[in-house]
């Protein structure tokens, strides 16, 4: 069972998930199961508000309404407009003609 927890334990010092360093300052989770400890980050990603297959339909693409966001993706596309390897957090395009994928903030407007 995964809990929120705050533990001022100088010697536990590193998050098991992602192995950096852990400050003794500030919450983290911390399973009860099985002992592993992870940041907040490691738990609910970049993007904690957005559920996998959830529609986003906020982008300017001709399909919009097929448009959904995806934690993670199979094969590592590129992304359409950047060029890099989406690995996570992205915008598919689920129509079948359609290979439309981007990083979920490359499409964002930059202020």
């Amino acid at each position: 069972m995964l809990n929120l927890t705050y533990d001022n334990d100088k010697e536990q010092c590193y998050y098991d998930i992602c192995e950096q360093e852990r400050d003794p300052n500030f919450w983290y989770y911390f399973c009860s199961i099985c002992g592993t400890s992870a940041h907040p980050k490691c738990v609910l990603g970049n993007i904690p508000f957005l559920k996998d297959g959830m529609k986003w339909p906020y982008v300017d693409h001709p399909h919009r309404r097929d448009l959904n966001f995806f934690r993670n993706v199979e094969g590592y596309s590129k992304c359409s407009d950047c060029g890099k390897l989406c690995p996570e957090d992205v915008i598919k395009c689920e129509k079948s003609t359609c290979n439309y994928i981007t990083h979920f903030y490359c499409p964002l407007p930059q202020l």
